[in-house]
């Protein structure tokens, strides 16, 4: 054998290397193509998962109509071989929900224009007969109950967080109808708008341990199933608990923005502080109207998600600020210096779903978030340099509600088609409006109430 004829021999070989490595997996594809049509009363976003702009506010508040695509996604699944026992899988999911930077014209919103491959999901996972072990990006425990609703991620800013993680989880199941769970993860600073606190230092990484989450759950077939997304599954009660340590700074008062007090411009920060994001989550699925077979038909079911805690954005409850500025001191100059607290918040959802048949059903879901143990704070006609009570930086939201009703038609599988009315409202602790001379706010015009109003259509092809 020559030299020529070796080294391509030896090129072949290599090549043919990643083919024998993969020849004990199997892949397979899947996912959705998912049109979405609604008009709103005002501009909310598209999986409703913002606070709503005043009604005083004219920018925001008119009837607008949108379609979209951009939520269509696909994903793989590999099946590895096994290992130490356990069957191996490998999952990876991208999806369009990703949108560029419209003021720099990169993949802005709009008819034409390209939206970014966002990674949603990217495991493996090795399964034994009653433990599960997981690695890499999935959703957290508190991620799980999302309500059967027209708009993507629906009530992930009131009852279900949206949170995937990089992260390790452990699931041991027992006596078929118990499980307990531990994860530990990339905790949430500041990004996306998901932080627990805005006031980082700098915009630095904001936190020094990770998230750590454990679970508890019961499911067991009691008297018969209901649907969840189209399964049937039996009576479940779950538990949740998520933590994480984060630092923030304290902070120096600034000027106050004009008529709008708690709006307020904070600088000069002296010294770390070191907060704890919690939350406790409890969840019950309670089938209504059970059925003993896979025929849904003429059944029922009720959900409820609650949960409690503190600076919750950190598990994925976006669209609110959690700080709250307590008075600290001042200094000889006149600063007023303030420490930073988490905001305390509760909150949850209840879906109800009735199926007419097999095809045809509805559901109706109710949720809400509302902030507590807040205390006194600045409030409108009240600007005074030296006021030395709470203060918030940013528009800080009281309670947020949403109620949503969708008919539901599935002929086949393949196909998914909803139409939906959404009412959705925000109360903020402060009102804002017309500002006169002096700089308070008059007249009739003032509020702190936002509303709007959906119709929603969807459709969806699944592969």
């Amino acid at each position: 054998m020559n030299k020529k004829s070796f080294l391509i021999l030896a090129l072949v070989a290599l090549l043919a290397l990643p083919t024998v490595a993969m020849a004990a997996a199997e892949f397979s594809l899947g996912g959705y193509i998912k049109l979405d049509v609604f008009w709103d009363s005002t501009q909310e976003g598209k999986n409703m998962n913002q606070v709503i702009q005043r009604n005083n506010t004219v920018d925001f508040h008119h009837g607008r109509l949108k379609f979209t695509s951009q939520s269509s996604r696909f994903n793989f699944t590999i099946k590895g071989p096994k290992l130490w026992g356990a069957t191996t899988t490998g999952f990876i999911e991208i999806d369009f929900d990703q949108q560029g930077d419209v003021t720099a014209g990169t993949n802005a919103a709009g008819a034409s224009n390209g939206y970014l491959p966002r990674l949603r999901n990217a495991f493996f996972r090795f399964d034994w007969p009653e433990t599960e072990l997981l690695m890499g990006q999935y959703f957290t425990f508190v991620s799980k109950w999302f309500p059967e609703l027209a708009q993507d991620g629906p009530f992930q800013i009131t009852g279900t967080p949206t949170a995937r993680m990089a992260m390790i989880k452990v699931v041991q199941k027992f006596m078929g109808m118990f499980e307990v769970g531990l994860m530990v993860g990339e905790p949430n600073a500041i990004t996306n708008g998901r932080s627990f606190s805005a006031n980082d230092r700098g915009g630095a990484e904001s936190t020094e341990s990770p998230q750590v989450q454990a679970h508890v759950l019961f499911a067991k077939d009691l008297y018969g199933k209901a649907a969840w997304y189209g399964k049937p599954t039996p009576f479940t009660a779950e538990v949740n608990f998520a933590w994480q340590r984060g630092i923030t700074a304290d902070a120096a008062r600034g000027l106050l923005a004009t008529g709008q007090n708690t709006f307020t411009a904070f600088a000069g920060f002296t010294r770390n502080q070191y907060h704890d994001p919690w939350m406790v989550q409890g969840v019950l699925f309670i089938p209504v109207i059970p059925t003993h077979s896979a025929n849904l038909a003429g059944t029922a079911a009720l959900q409820t998600t609650w949960w409690i805690g503190q600076g919750v954005e950190a598990f994925g409850l976006i669209g609110f600020n959690s700080q709250v500025f307590r008075f600290a001191g001042q200094n000889a100059n006149g600063n007023l210096f303030f420490d930073t607290t988490l905001m305390s918040r509760f909150g949850g959802q209840v879906q109800g779903q009735y199926y007419f048949t097999n095809q045809w059903f509805m559901t109706a879901a109710y949720g809400m978030s509302r902030a507590f143990n807040v205390g006194a704070f600045e409030r409108e006609n009240n600007n005074v340099p030296n006021n030395r009570v709470n203060v918030f930086q940013g528009d800080a939201v009281n309670l947020h509600q949403e109620f949503a009703l969708c008919l539901w038609y599935r002929p086949i599988t393949a196909f998914k088609f909803g139409l939906q009315y959404a009412y959705a409202r925000t109360d903020f602790f402060q009102k804002a409006g017309v500002v006169n001379a002096a700089g308070d706010l008059v007249g009739s015009a003032k509020t702190n109430l936002g509303e709007a109003h959906r119709v929603e259509f969807v459709g969806l092809f699944f592969f």
